[in-house]
């Protein structure tokens, strides 16, 4: 029999060139000027330098670009707004985060992620779920389909109760990662402060706005959980069961150092950017620690041995001249050894955006030559993904025959269906699938593909396909399924019986190839993901609903046990939560006995971990349970309860008795349920004496500088009404003093010839009269005493040995 085989090595170069004419003519005149260095051209790895223009100088626009080694724009997008972490999925598409709101409390913005396809069309925008909004700092897609993202939210502490001058209706930000499914579901969710007090040990801060939890980096870990990082810390976090595993660096490092010192150590893990090495190791890139002359940013590789808790220090990296890049950033080992470095946030004439090294020497640098303009984050990828394919062709396959499509690291065994003139291809691609669909719970996935095609055959083709285990990198073959879809893009991938000859390293299954046009469908390798766990949900408090926030999303804290909340029956009430592990859907009833007997509203199925409600009723106490169902089954339920009522504002500070100054900042606070502004005025002995603000937000605190011109007296009220219903309203329940005088009781002594002496507080006032009685009827002026910082001494020689006497205080 008459055998031919014919190998190719494919390029597509048709689609690069075509893809390449949009940046081959004129560059805009706003694109950002780059300078690249070289050092040793032979020693710089394959792929195009990915940047992107995060933080636009004058005269720039805000691009993403992909960049030949001399710095030709090889293709480049203008974008609207900052843009954030343009690079290659492991599907071999394409990502970049497009900014559009900057966020108000600390570095980075709101984004929509944008998956472009290998012809740079635009397939996917991904935004995070449950109500939050995607943030900026990190997106990761698996090759399973599913995605990480990163953001942040906000949630109101009072921080008066924490801290010194704390701020009572503080938004203190938490870290938020999220995993979506291919659906673009929530299954796994984090949120810091479910896991995390408010305590000053974690928030220590008298801002209005505190910025806290700032998570840089996030990536699922070989062994199925995440690992984050914030500018002080690295940890990592069960997706079994959301718990923390470990610390490294920071106050709460439980590990071991080798190689370096523990301050140095702690140091190397406080970065922008952590990833696996496929040789175990973590690598890091630190901005620093220190922002002085002679700080620099650097980048490690660990070795961690997360039994025993040890971080050994393997090799390092410090920029000579200093780089400091003291936000943003990463490093990225490439395939021929060398770390490519994206040095992020640097501002200084001269310094590179990103430097190539092999070993500790530089190979390669590009950087913008307005030292204004930054690139978040910088890459180096090999592109398009059928550039680093390797396919073999094999024509007149017949039944009976075995083939090896080398140099793929596939064979088959035609078992029937073969003969005639055909030919049947084979393509590996060291890529995951796209968009792939699985039946039930999606396993992990290696980022590899395998996809068949034929010319030639009719119907069907029986085969064995066998896969040589090593050469697509299944490290356990023993636990790898091969997967299987018959149309290659697109559809469902089905688990195969698959079989494992460790004595020829080969992974095998049998099955019918059936024609789709050409199409003989595409193959990937799976394992199992980590046991799912039945949890109860983490409840967070019952709070009125917001609306949709389309930044700064404000959301309730983790609930107390045993509390129950109020919320104002006018307005619709949110109850939400967050899975302690991976979940599938939720169910929750809610219901006005303890017992679920009769329950007002059932919801068996759920993706969502939220829920908003509107057809309470008014003044009733609700009972709601909700439990988790995943691959474990149904959850325990985790309960929790409300009460609805009317509208309501109560004054609380100041309520009676505060002495407070003129010229000083004070917090008006109540307690409240109202959607809408407050108008706070002030009154004194109840008359109407000015507005203090027309249009407060309804956050329970507003800082309020007494005013200089306001008479001294002990008679003011505050009255705090909606500012859309003025018969709605709250007030002081006693009246406050404003810089009235008053004796320090602790300085009262009586001298020895019998005189009364004390000191007296006369905030603000230059000079205070001092009036006595022996009735508290009858009253004449002792002194007129001068008064210097708001006090004074007085000696009351008109006293002597006086049973009883009282003394009052006025000033002008």
């Amino acid at each position: 029999m008459r055998k031919l085989s014919i190998k190719i090595k494919s390029f597509v170069a048709t689609m690069l060139m075509v893809a390449g004419l949009k940046a081959t003519a004129q560059l805009p005149a706003n694109f950002p000027a780059l300078t690249v260095t070289t050092n040793y051209a032979p020693g710089v790895a394959n792929g195009y330098v990915f940047l992107t223009d995060s933080f636009k100088a004058t005269n720039y626009g805000y691009y993403v670009m992909m960049l030949t080694n001399d710095g030709t724009a090889f293709w480049y997008k203008q974008l609207t707004n900052a843009a954030y972490d343009f690079k290659v999925l492991p599907d071999g598409y394409l990502h970049y985060a497009q900014q559009y709101q900057a966020l108000s409390f600390s570095g980075g913005g709101y984004v929509t992620h944008e998956i472009l396809d290998e012809n740079f069309n635009d397939v996917e925008s991904i935004r995070a779920g449950n109500g939050y909004n995607a943030e900026c700092h990190d997106f990761k897609m698996l090759p399973n389909g599913h995605a990480l993202v990163t953001s942040y939210y906000l949630t109101q502490v009072d921080m008066s109760k924490i801290v010194t001058n704390g701020n009572p209706a503080a938004l203190v930000s938490g870290g938020l990662i999220q995993e979506l499914d291919a659906q673009r579901n929530v299954v796994f969710q984090w949120r810091s402060w479910d896991h995390y007090p408010f305590t000053s040990q974690w928030v220590n801060s008298t801002a209005a706005v505190i910025s806290e939890f700032h998570v840089n980096c996030v990536f699922e870990d070989t062994d199925g959980n995440l690992i984050i990082s914030t500018p002080n810390w690295v940890k990592k976090i069960s997706r079994q069961t959301g718990n923390i595993m470990w610390h490294l660096g920071g106050t709460e490092n439980q590990f071991t150092f080798v190689g370096v010192s523990p301050q140095e150590g702690t140091n190397d893990f406080a970065g922008h950017a952590i990833n696996r090495l496929p040789n175990g190791h973590v690598l890091i890139y630190n901005n620093s620690t220190g922002f002085g002359p002679g700080a620099t940013s650097t980048t490690h590789e660990y070795a961690l041995d997360e039994s025993n808790k040890i971080a050994t220090f393997i090799w390092g990296y410090t920029p000579s001249p200093a780089v400091l890049g003291p936000s943003q950033g990463d490093a990225q080992r490439l395939a021929n050894g060398n770390t490519f470095i994206g040095w992020g946030g640097t501002s200084g004439a001269g310094l590179p955006a990103c430097t190539e090294v092999s070993g500790t020497n530089v190979v390669f640098q590009m950087g913008f030559t307005n030292s204004q303009t930054t690139s978040y984050r910088a890459f180096r990828f090999p592109f398009p993904s059928a550039s680093q394919a390797s396919s073999s062709s094999i024509i007149d396959l017949a039944t009976g025959n075995s083939y090896s499509f080398d140099p793929t690291g596939v064979s088959i065994d035609v078992l029937g269906g073969g003969g005639g003139y055909n030919r049947v291809s084979v393509t590996n691609a060291p890529y995951a699938p796209v968009y792939p669909l699985f039946q039930g719970t999606a396993p992990c996935a290696l980022p590899v593909r395998v996809n068949f095609s034929e010319i030639g055959v009719v119907g069907s083709m029986n085969v064995n396909v066998n896969f040589n285990a090593a050469s697509f990198g299944v490290t356990n073959p023993t636990n790898a399924t091969v997967y299987y879809r018959s149309t290659t893009g697109q559809g469902v991938f089905a688990a195969q019986p698959t079989s494992y000859n460790p004595v020829t390293g080969i992974l095998s299954v049998s099955m019918n190839l059936t024609d789709q046009g050409g199409d003989f469908g595409e193959f990937i390798f799976c394992y199992p993901d980590l046991p799912e766990l039945a949890i109860p949900p983490l409840l967070a408090q019952v709070q009125n609903y917001l609306g949709i926030q389309p930044a700064n999303v404000v959301a309730p804290p983790l609930a107390n046990s045993n509390v129950t909340y109020s919320v104002n029956q006018q307005r619709p009430i949110l109850l939400s939560w967050s899975p302690a592990g991976l979940a599938a859907y939720y169910e929750f009833q809610v219901s006005t006995n303890r017992d679920f007997s009769n329950p007002v509203l059932e919801v068996p199925y759920q993706t969502d971990a939220f829920y908003v409600w509107s057809n309470a009723t008014a003044n009733t106490t609700y009972y709601y349970q909700v439990r988790t169902w995943n691959d474990a089954g149904a959850s325990d339920w985790a309960t929790g309860s409300f009460q609805t009522v009317a509208p309501f504002i109560t004054v609380t500070a100041p309520n009676g008795g505060e002495m407070w100054r003129r010229g000083l900042k004070y917090f008006v606070q109540w307690n409240g349920n109202i959607a809408e502004n407050v108008v706070i005025d002030l009154y004194k002995a109840g008359a109407y004496v000015s507005t203090i603000s027309s249009n407060a937000p309804s956050t329970g605190a507003y800082q309020w500088q007494v005013g200089l011109s306001l008479i001294p007296g002990n008679n003011y009220s505050i009255r705090i009404s909606s500012s859309t219903n003025s018969a709605l309203f709250g007030a002081s329940a006693a009246p406050f003093s404003i810089d009235m005088p008053y004796i320090d009781a602790s300085s009262l002594a009586v001298l020895p010839g019998g005189q009364f002496r004390f000191n007296l507080v006369a905030p603000g006032a230059a000079q205070a009269s001092v009036f006595d009685s022996t009735n508290l009827v009858d009253w004449q002026l002792l002194a007129v005493v001068p008064v210097t910082n708001s006090t004074a001494s007085f000696t009351d020689t008109a006293a002597s040995n006086s049973p009883s006497r009282f003394y009052r205080l006025s000033v002008p």
